[in-house]
C-alpha cells in the first residue's frame, strides 16, 4: 500500500521529465502553460492546437520575438553570432510565411488584432565560420498563440530547424512559417455541416378505373349524336381493356 501511494507521487515527476527532455530539452513546457500536450508534425516539429479553434472573424497580431532563452544554457559566441544574424529576419519572414499559407484566410498585422502570436528563440548552434562552414547550424524556437481579451491559450509550437548554412537556416525557416499559416487556415474554415436528407413525399397510388362510369360517359355520348355507333364500340372495348 505504502509503495502504491509512492508511485503515485512519483508519476507527475515522471511526466514532467519526459516533456522536459523533448526536444532533447530544448522545450520548456512552463513557457506555454499546463493545458498543453504536445504531438508531432511531420512539417513544425511539435504542436498543439486548441481543440474545436474557430478563427473565423478574428485578425493575428505578431508580436515581436522574446529575448532568447537558452533553455540548455549559455551558448558560446559563433551560436550568438548566428543568432545575431537570423534575429532580424525572424517577424518579416514569419509574416511573409504566414500569409502565404493563410492565402487571406485571416488578417495579419504587426501593431493590431486579437489573437496574438508570440515567439522566442530558445537555442542556437552556429559554426566556427558563421554558419558558412561543414559543421552545419541550428535554431530552436517556440510560438505560442494567445487569445488577446483573456490570454487563454490557442495554440503552442516548437521546433529545431538545421541547415549547412545561415542561408540554407533561413530558407527551412520560411517553409516552416508557410506551414504554420497552412494550419492556422484550417481554424478559419467553417466546418462543414451536412445538408438536411429531404425525403420525396408519399406518392398516392393512382385511383381504380371506374368501367360502369365511362360506359355511362360513353353512352351518353352515343345517345345525344356525339358519337358513331362504331366510335362508341370502339371505345367500349378500350374501357374494357384498361379496367382489366
Amino acid at each position: 500500500m505504502r509503495q502504491a501511494a509512492y508511485l503515485l507521487l512519483l508519476v507527475p515527476a515522471l511526466l514532467v521529465g519526459q516533456s522536459a527532455r523533448l526536444d532533447e530539452g530544448r522545450l520548456d513546457p512552463a513557457w506555454f502553460g499546463p493545458s498543453v500536450t504536445f504531438q508531432p508534425s511531420k512539417t513544425l516539429g511539435l504542436q498543439w492546437l486548441k481543440p474545436g479553434l474557430d478563427l473565423r472573424r478574428r485578425a493575428l497580431h505578431l508580436k515581436g520575438f522574446e529575448a532568447p532563452a537558452w533553455v540548455l544554457g549559455q551558448r558560446a559566441i559563433k551560436d550568438e553570432v548566428l543568432l545575431g544574424r537570423m534575429e532580424q529576419m525572424l517577424v518579416p519572414e514569419l509574416a511573409k510565411g504566414l500569409r502565404r499559407g493563410l492565402k487571406g484566410a485571416l488578417a495579419i498585422s504587426l501593431s493590431e488584432g486579437d489573437v496574438l502570436l508570440v515567439g522566442r528563440v530558445v537555442d542556437a548552434t552556429g559554426d566556427a565560420e558563421d554558419g558558412v562552414g561543414f559543421g552545419g547550424v541550428s535554431l530552436s524556437l517556440d510560438l505560442k498563440l494567445v487569445d488577446g481579451d483573456t490570454r487563454e491559450l490557442l495554440g503552442a509550437f516548437h521546433d529545431t530547424l538545421m541547415g549547412l548554412s545561415a542561408d540554407a537556416l533561413s530558407i527551412q525557416y520560411a517553409r516552416w512559417c508557410e506551414h504554420l499559416g497552412r494550419l492556422l487556415a484550417t481554424a478559419v474554415v467553417p466546418p462543414v455541416v451536412a445538408a438536411p436528407v429531404v425525403r420525396p413525399s408519399p406518392v398516392p397510388p393512382p385511383p381504380s378505373f371506374d368501367l360502369e362510369g365511362a360506359l355511362r360517359r360513353i353512352e351518353g355520348l352515343r345517345r345525344d349524336g356525339l358519337l358513331s355507333d362504331e366510335e362508341s364500340q370502339l371505345l367500349r372495348r378500350k374501357a374494357a381493356e384498361k379496367a382489366k
